[in-house]
């Protein structure tokens, strides 16, 4: 859920970018077109200063006003129509492109409504030049006079206006983003619900509605698929699992057979003593092919999860004395075909603080796990080696580290060791790392000074 807190704040303050960015353009055309409106009115048709202009280019000549070419070729660059100057009689003393239906003479009462409004339909703009006033028509089909009152109080408010303007406009834009995000994150959720529930191998059924109607749709078609794959899956591993069980129990009784044989021919005197050798190679031969057999069988269950485990509370020590005895006693399949226990030697290293450590686990699958790792030392050194087992133990782990004075474990072991396509058999070791995890624990390798391994069995106290 934090990917989707994580989009859905993106998206909001990209809306919310995208939102000012609108309102500044907003205010910088708005402020644009107020600047060109103001700038083409006040030059070019109600500019104070070409009216001031022109007004000063007027002179009295031999009793009439007349205007500068100055002041004339002023009035052709402004907007103005046509222009007039009116005497203190309210008569036309002076004209400019005066249209017919302009009048000649006003009262004061026409001159006092003309100038604020308009002329004959022409919108006005008077300016005082000395004793004249003068008359300035604009186009009536360009501009329009509108005359309103403010009062002075309204002004003082202006910028109080304003600021609650922009606060509401920001509450606006607040809400309108959390809406719509709100809505993206409805829509969204059940999305990244389905997602997760993938990640963890569960089926989905996300609803195909709303804005991700589509991307639910192919959720939900790839969550078919996998339930699909996953059922063949199980089907296969059941499978697979029954026939490992199946030719594990036709195997068995042949097999104990030829060990049988085998065991009563190296101890028929009547023999030479080569035969008798061949007899006992040939046992312990078969006593290793029942233990893969018996491992193989294990660590299928122990993949696939049909092996139940049956903890309960035991001495982790004692279990390692234990297996160790029974290599000694002639009770493990390597040790029962090897040369005697003069072959080997077992030494246990036991910490003061492990001794009276207690776990709950599966006490036969540990034994299995220090059987394999034990026997591994003892099957590849054929000339004889020594075993070393020490014991580490915590409130949370108890750990076994196997070393040997011989060959060690080879380094193309421990880098296959997960590749199931590998052609090195380590069969015995990936059921180590299985009984391990399943109890977990993990199975470690220690490298040597020479270059190969010794390895480290670990597992969970379970407390």
């Amino acid at each position: 859920m934090k990917s989707l807190l994580k989009i859905i704040r993106r998206y909001s303050l990209t809306v919310g970018a995208i939102i000012l960015v609108i309102l500044l353009c907003n205010a910088v055309v708005f402020l644009g077109i107020g600047y060109m409106t103001v700038r083409d009115t006040d030059e070019s048709v109600y500019g104070r200063d070409s009216m001031e202009r022109i007004g000063a280019e007027l002179s009295e000549e031999e009793g009439e006003i007349v205007i500068s070419p100055e002041g004339e070729d002023i009035l052709k660059d402004t907007s103005f129509v046509w222009a007039m100057a009116l005497d203190g009689a309210g008569r036309a003393v002076w004209e400019w492109r005066l249209p017919g239906e302009i009048k000649r003479s006003y009262t004061l009462c026409e001159v006092s409504s003309f100038s604020r409004w308009y002329l004959e339909d022409y919108p006005v703009r008077t300016w005082r030049s000395g004793d004249l006033l003068l008359v300035f028509g604009c186009d009536k089909e360009r501009l329009a006079r509108y005359d309103m009152l403010i009062s002075v109080e309204m002004f003082t408010f202006i910028p109080i206006y304003m600021k609650a303007a922009v606060i509401a406009n920001l509450v606006i834009i607040l809400l309108f983003i959390l809406c719509f995000g709100f809505r993206f994150y409805q829509s969204m959720r059940p999305v990244a619900e389905g997602i997760e529930k993938l990640a963890l191998g569960e089926a989905v059924d996300i609803p195909e509605s709303g804005a991700m109607e589509e991307l639910a749709g192919k959720i939900n078609r790839v969550s078919g698929k996998l339930k699909e794959q996953q059922e063949m899956l199980a089907r296969r591993d059941e499978a697979r699992t029954e026939w490992i069980a199946g030719v594990s129990h036709d195997i068995r009784t042949p097999l104990s057979l030829i060990v049988g044989y085998a065991d009563k021919l190296s101890q028929d005197m009547s023999l030479d003593e080569e035969n008798r050798r061949t007899a006992e190679k040939m046992k312990r031969q078969s006593l290793i092919i029942r233990q893969l057999i018996a491992d193989l069988n294990l660590t299928s269950k122990l993949l696939y999860q049909a092996q139940p485990l049956k903890r309960k509370d035991c001495s982790a020590a004692a279990v390692l004395r234990e297996c160790a005895a029974d290599f000694y006693n002639g009770e493990t399949e390597l040790s029962s075909g090897g040369g005697g226990a003069a072959d080997f030697v077992i030494e246990i290293i036991v910490g003061k603080e492990a001794e009276s450590v207690r776990i709950t686990a599966d006490e036969g699958l540990l034994k299995r796990a220090l059987r394999n790792l034990i026997g591994n030392s003892i099957r590849h050194n054929e000339e004889g080696c020594q075993v070393t087992v020490s014991m580490r133990a915590d409130q949370s782990e108890v750990s076994w580290r196997i070393e040997d004075t011989g060959k060690g474990i080879p380094e193309t072991v421990v880098r296959n060791l997960d590749r199931t396509e590998s052609t090195v058999h380590i069969m015995g070791l990936r059921l180590v790392a299985q009984i391990a995890k399943a109890h977990g624990g993990k199975l470690s390798f220690i490298r040597r000074s020479g270059g190969n391994y010794d390895a480290e069995l670990s597992v969970s106290t379970g407390k």
